[in-house]
């Protein structure tokens, strides 16, 4: 969530073409002009070996370690949060939600991230800047339900990295989400979906709902949900307002018809977006989920 200026959606002009990337690949169709839009996306691959190095990376005690990405949440100052929001409940969890953990550089961090259903089965949504900033972030291994310690689905190490080319080139918060394949622990056959169940994809949805938001805080080993309602920030950018999401929520599901028996529904947005998921604890944002985020999807699915 770290505090930055808001960058113009719109990052390529006429007749600029897209770096060619190793191991990268994109299948949209090109804007007009030779243009490529903003949300065409790229899928960077990760070795087997590295799959393998990330399973032996991870022990308890750095899973425990961990802290969120360096982050610039404010106690307030000036702005003070409308009285009468919501307060967080620190729970168990549910199979459809867990902690993302990744290293960048020699730092180890973790996010919140969420299972889709999908056709491959294998893809999870999370956060655009949780997985690349300058650079992919590295070790990523991801862990539904992951509580108190405990990684009762076991872990799941990431195989390929989807974000759009808006966001690789400028940031842009309206492209701040991200698809991830996963590959199952040892021992385990079925793809994801089939272990936790999956949360539907919406798309153009509309900014107003109820909804249930579930985030890891850099606070507790447990996670939070919190039932709020969102709203329209500015266009492509959504809010809602809870106290005490902090550092570590990035990637959240805002959820649509919670079911929270087995943490099914729908997500159509995860805490990013402006300010990479705001600046104050008690208000949150999220890219709004448009053609852009379809289209990235698709791709996931067409490569997982």
């Amino acid at each position: 969530m770290d505090i930055q200026a808001k960058l113009e959606r719109r990052w390529a002009a006429a007749g600029v073409c897209a770096v060619a990337v190793v191991m990268t690949w994109a299948a949209a169709a090109p804007a007009a002009a030779g243009t490529p839009a903003p949300g065409v996306g790229a899928g960077h691959a990760v070795s087997r070996a590295a799959q393998q190095a990330t399973r032996e990376f991870w022990s308890a005690s750095r899973l425990a370690a961990a802290a969120p990405l360096p982050g610039g949440l404010s106690a307030g100052g000036l702005a003070r949060a409308p009285r009468g929001i919501p307060s967080p409940t620190h729970f168990s969890g549910v199979p459809t939600v867990g902690a993302l953990f990744f290293t960048t550089g020699t730092k180890e961090h973790f996010c919140t991230a969420s299972v889709l259903k999908s056709k491959p089965e294998n893809l999870i949504l999370t956060a655009a800047h949780c997985v690349y900033s300058s650079s992919y972030a590295t070790n990523i291994e991801f862990v539904p339900q992951y509580h108190s310690g405990q990684q009762p689905h076991g872990a799941w190490p990431v195989k390929e990295i989807f974000v759009a080319a808006g966001w690789r080139h400028s940031h842009d918060p309206n492209l701040d989400f991200a698809f991830l394949s996963v590959t199952p622990p040892a021992g385990v056959m079925q793809p994801i979906e089939q272990v936790t169940g999956g949360l539907r994809l919406g798309i153009n949805r509309g900014y107003g709902h109820q909804i249930e938001v579930i985030g890891y805080n850099n606070t507790d080993d447990r996670p939070i949900r919190c039932a709020t309602h969102s709203f329209k920030f500015e266009t492509d950018q959504m809010k809602f307002y809870c106290d005490n999401y902090q550092d570590g929520t990035s990637g959240g599901p805002w959820i649509i018809g919670y079911d929270g028996l087995n943490g099914t529904g729908m997500v159509f947005g995860v805490i990013g977006g402006y300010e990479q998921g705001g600046d104050h604890a008690w208000a949150s944002y999220s890219a709004y989920f448009a053609g852009p985020a379809r289209g990235l999807f698709r791709q996931a699915e067409a490569q997982g």
